[in-house]
């Protein structure tokens, strides 16, 4: 079930990742793109404990949605085997787009404690406002995606392709970083740009290695 926009909405055009993921992915990358600009961009601490839990639920409910979607399939050919619902385009891609909050609480906090020397260990996400904020962000990821209105499909291609590549090099930053024992050295947004460059390597070099794993098994490097 690809995430899509359309100059047609007869004919559907197809994303580069499936409703789920562009959820997951653009909404990281949106939501990280808020707290930077509410001025959390270096914080280092998890958000509030009761926005902690809701956006452990939100990676609950992707997953039962997820695990639903298995079954359905799996009933196809199987027809004794239950589900819950038929799967809906647009709740995978409303599940995505809530754990794309998660990702942004609780991957930045990580990522920022790794990176910056400052010690800002203010809740990333704090306070119901803040919360809310990237609800609505969400929601307007939401309905660019749902309208199939032809103007936001490139933008949303590039940068649902440009979100993949930024959430797995933060991802591989952590690590490049824990590797070289550089834990709290960046001072400047300059002092970032290595070990990100160096995460994004190892991102195109990973998607890489994974587009040519899929070739060999399924004769095609790209979604269906």
């Amino acid at each position: 079930m690809p995430g899509f926009a359309a100059l047609d909405p007869e004919e559907p055009l197809q994303l580069p990742l499936e409703a789920r993921d562009f959820g997951m992915y653009v909404g990281f990358l949106a939501v990280w793109a808020y707290l930077i600009a509410l001025g959390r961009g270096r914080a280092k601490g998890m958000p509030s404990v009761w926005i902690l839990v809701l956006l452990i639920i939100f990676i609950g409910v992707m997953g039962l949605d997820g695990i639903n979607a298995f079954l359905f399939d799996l009933h196809k050919n199987i027809p004794n085997i239950p589900y819950l619902y038929e799967p809906r385009l647009q709740l995978r891609l409303a599940t995505g787009l809530l754990t794309g909050i998660t990702f942004a609480g609780i991957l930045t906090p990580v990522v920022n404690y790794s990176l910056w020397r400052q010690d800002d260990q203010r809740p990333v996400i704090e306070t119901g406002k803040q919360f809310i904020g990237a609800l609505v962000i969400v929601a307007i990821l939401f309905v660019m995606n749902e309208s199939r209105w032809g103007i936001w499909l490139y933008p949303l291609a590039i940068v649902t392709s440009a979100s993949t590549l930024i959430l797995i090099g933060l991802i591989n930053m952590v690590f490049v970083i824990s590797l070289f024992r550089k834990d709290g050295a960046a001072i400047t947004w300059r002092d970032t740009l290595n070990p990100f460059a160096a995460g994004v390597l190892l991102a195109l070099i990973e998607l890489g290695l994974l587009s040519l794993m899929r070739y060999a098994v399924l004769g095609t490097a790209v979604l269906p």
